[in-house]
């Protein structure tokens, strides 16, 4: 017994590495003889499976070799009952692979004396076959096919492929009996590899589970009372491990779970400290992060921080500037799709230059909200850097300069409206005195001349031109002057039947069809009458005069949204010639005309006047050879700055 227990202690004290390697000697010892023996019969088994497949590619080979035969046999048939060429076909294509066929086949039974014969006998019957083919076809292709019929009534070539046939049986026979002996002597060999492998293996592991169990016990013994010790243990205590008197892995883990209870212990009481000082520096910042927040959700600017070219973060003024809602959790990259798709790609190629070079951004974009509305802004982003130097973040803020883009567009065109205004008084004081003495004079010197007198013809030419001047004269005083407007409140559809009559006889005498839709009819607008009327008459005169007979005119007018205000959009849509591209930009600038003869240039630059100054917008598009769309919009209601 001492000595037992002596043993019992020397087995706990070995490391768990030496016990395993004590304990896996004999298993290991019987899995290399058992591999040995399993190598062995997994060569005979392939030795067998070489042998069957060398069979299978004889058998291939043979049956192809036969059905060469027989292509020889129904191509010659074929041609010599028919005579046309094409049943040839196969029988050449047999004729060139026939014999070399026959010659694999005597490569794959080089070893068998008797199967050789056998194949070389064929062959030899083949050429013959083949020979006497041969000279047939020959001969019939001379025009002597009774030859060729009579070769086989007489039954010659059936004797030679019956002879063939048996022969290629008697060889087919004899590969079906080499076949046999290697099916069985690898169905032997695989019960002899499945009785070495399922044996051999349950042997081994019955070996392997003996000493593996005695390790268990002597490893899951004691970590089932450590686990038990701490299972046991009251919540939120820290459990006593006993040491164990084991110089192996076991009694080294108690030893280290003892230290680390120690440590634990002492841990949780600085954590403990620790989180008493968290919780007040946490409510000290959420105060802070409320207010920093409150701050720049009520910014009257957009804030906005970018990462690695993603939008991180937007203020609710940035979502309202981009026209989106900013609803909880959503992702505020998708503010890069709010930009106006003409700014798109120039704002990310230069915040993307911007951040390869760690610059700061600047950029001047618009964002095109989902109801249409356009909103101009003006962007400025700064890098955020970390101590070497690498941008982490870009800061930035949005700005609305749509206000202040209007100002600039406005004060633009009052400062060219007032050097024109001062250029028109000019010509007025300077032309329309002498033009009034001219036209007098004329006139005066009409009166005493008679109506057959040859310089009638001329005077009445000067009267005309000196009246043309002068309503020249007046339309550039009119264009540069001042607009006073006196708004009313009335219906858009009475002013455009209204102008729409007062042009019915160049209208019927070119039989142009006009069409007028207002949606809804009630729609109403203020704004000043008169000088409306003078915008929608010269539209409309205009599109009468770019048509020939027979064309249309077409008015639509529907309410509109632009930038906050509600208004009436008014499209008036021809079907005359159209506008050249490269005139359409300069069809609203004073003095500038394209195919009309009489044409003075203001009467479009009179309407956009006439627009603008009802804070109103003019556009148009064309096609040549389609037509020309002039697109009016205008404010329900003017302001009184408008007004004034």
């Amino acid at each position: 017994m001492p000595n037992q227990s002596h043993l019992s202690k020397l087995f706990l004290n070995l490391p768990i590495e030496r016990k395993l390697l004590l304990v896996s000697a004999v298993p290991i010892l019987t899995l290399i003889v058992l591999s040995v023996v399993t190598y062995k019969s997994v060569q005979m088994f392939s030795h067998d499976e070489e042998q069957l497949n060398h069979v299978y590619h004889i058998q291939s080979a043979s049956a192809e070799y036969m059905r060469l035969v027989v292509d020889l046999e129904t191509g010659f048939r074929g041609f010599v009952l028919t005579l046309q060429p094409q049943f040839l076909q196969p029988y050449k294509a047999a004729k060139k692979r026939v014999l070399s066929v026959g010659q694999a086949l005597l490569q794959m039974v080089k070893n068998d004396a008797v199967q050789v014969h056998r194949i070389e006998r064929v062959q030899a019957l083949v050429q013959r076959l083949m020979r006497d083919k041969d000279r047939l076809i020959a001969r019939a292709k001379e025009g002597f096919p009774d030859e060729a019929r009579t070769y086989i009534e007489s039954g010659t070539g059936r004797a030679l492929m019956l002879s063939i046939r048996e022969e290629m049986a008697r060889f087919d026979r004899r590969e079906i009996d080499v076949l046999r002996k290697a099916l069985y002597s690898s169905s032997q060999d695989r019960t002899v590899l499945m009785g070495v492998v399922i044996g051999g293996g349950a042997f081994a592991l019955l070996l392997m589970f003996l000493p593996l169990h005695l390790i268990a016990r002597s490893i899951t013994g004691p970590l089932t009372e450590l686990a038990k010790t701490v299972s046991t243990a009251p919540g939120g205590t820290i459990p006593e491990v006993t040491v164990l008197d084991r110089e192996d892995e076991i009694g080294s883990l108690t030893q280290v779970m003892q230290s680390m209870n120690a440590q634990i212990r002492s841990h949780i009481q600085r954590i403990e400290q620790s989180e008493k000082e968290l919780r007040v520096l946490n409510q000290s910042l959420a105060a802070s992060e409320a207010k920093y927040r409150s701050i720049v959700d009520h910014a009257p600017i957009g804030i906005f921080t970018i990462q690695d070219d993603r939008i991180i973060f937007s203020s609710r003024e940035n979502w309202k500037l981009a026209g989106l809602q900013a609803e909880e959790g959503r992702d505020p990259n998708i503010l890069w799709q709010a930009i106006h798709p003409e700014d798109a790609p120039i704002v990310r190629e230069a915040f993307a230059l911007a951040a390869q070079q760690g610059k700061p951004f600047e950029k001047v974009f618009r964002f095109l909200h989902p109801t249409g509305m356009v909103i101009k802004v003006l962007s400025r982003a700064t890098p955020i850097k970390n101590d070497t130097d690498h941008t982490i973040i870009y800061q930035g803020f949005n700005v609305d300069i749509t206000a202040l883009e209007q100002m600039r567009i406005q004060l633009n065109r009052a400062e060219r409206l007032a050097a024109l205004g001062q250029v028109a008084a000019g010509i007025a004081h300077e032309i329309r005195n002498p033009l009034v003495g001219i036209g007098s004079t004329t006139s005066l010197l009409l009166e005493d001349t008679s109506s057959d007198d040859p310089r009638r013809a001329d005077l009445l030419t000067i009267l005309q031109e000196t009246r043309r001047l002068d309503r020249i004269v007046n339309q550039i005083v009119d264009y540069a002057r001042t607009r006073e407007l006196h708004p009313t409140r009335f219906a858009i559809k009475e002013l455009l039947e209204e102008s729409w009559a007062l042009l019915k006889e160049p209208i019927e005498r070119k039989h142009i069809a006009v069409t007028l839709s207002v949606s809804p009819p009630s729609l109403g607008l203020e704004a000043d009458r008169d000088q409306l009327k003078q915008v929608f008459l010269n539209v409309i005169h205009n599109a009468i005069e770019a048509m020939e007979e027979g064309g249309s005119i077409t008015i639509q007018v529907t309410q509109a949204t632009r930038e906050h205000s509600q208004g009436v959009a008014v499209h008036i849509q021809d079907t005359g010639k159209g506008i050249a591209p490269h005139d359409l930009p300069s069809i609203f600038d004073p003095f500038f005309t394209a195919g009309k003869r009489h044409g003075t240039g203001l009467g479009l630059a009179l309407c956009r006047n006439i627009v603008e100054a009802h804070q109103g917008e003019i556009s148009a598009t064309s096609e040549i050879g389609v037509g020309t769309v002039v697109s009016i919009w205008l404010p329900s209601t003017l302001n009184s700055q408008s007004a004034s």
